[in-house]
């Protein structure tokens, strides 16, 4: 099982995502359309993408990180999609974005990155974020994976940093606008 994000294929594990909505929207509705395996839509109380999607998946709200601990134990699906929520974490951190000074909100943080990386076994999940925060970041920190996709007046600017024997990989490259495949003459 794969999913394909413009000329990114994504194989199983964890995979952090950091673009903007349109990217996940897409990536969403070419899954729900093309392959057969089930899939979770884990989102909080806002969710940027659910509005725009159609189809047969299921879909869960966690409204408090501790919900989402209980959401992660109860996963048989072959792929999760998990959209980040910020304000998930207000109640562990009230208000406090800096989690080097509350380590009680960065143990919590880091046992949810945790969670979901051994969730990931056996499975493909992204965790989609449209913007960069101090709890994205720990995610990120965890995963297999990490991809950023910004926006440029041409196409898209792709940043894939994979884990490789301990340390990261770094790869970029530009995808021109409309070209998702190189064609052979």
């Amino acid at each position: 099982m794969h999913i394909d994000i413009l000329s990114v294929t994504i194989r199983g594990g964890l995979t952090a995502i950091r673009g903007p909505v349109a990217i996940a929207v897409a990536t969403l509705r070419d899954y729900i359309e093309n392959y057969p395996f089930s899939m979770l839509y884990i989102c909080g109380n806002h969710s940027k993408v659910l509005d725009h999607l159609k189809g047969d998946f299921d879909v869960r709200r966690a409204f408090t990180v501790y919900q989402l601990f209980s959401i992660l134990e109860e996963v048989y699906q072959d792929v999760v999609f998990m959209e980040h929520d910020p304000l998930l974490f207000e109640d562990v951190s009230g208000g406090n974005r800096d989690i080097d000074k509350d380590r009680s909100m960065a143990h919590i943080i880091e046992n949810l990155s945790l969670a979901i990386k051994d969730v990931s076994r056996g499975r493909l999940i992204i965790y989609y974020s449209a913007s960069h925060d101090i709890f994205f970041d720990v995610v990120a920190r965890n995963s297999d994976r990490v991809l950023i996709f910004e926006k440029e007046p041409g196409g898209y600017f792709i940043v894939d940093s994979e884990g490789y024997k301990g340390c990261r990989r770094l790869h970029h490259r530009f995808l021109p606008k409309g070209q998702t495949t190189l064609e052979i003459f």
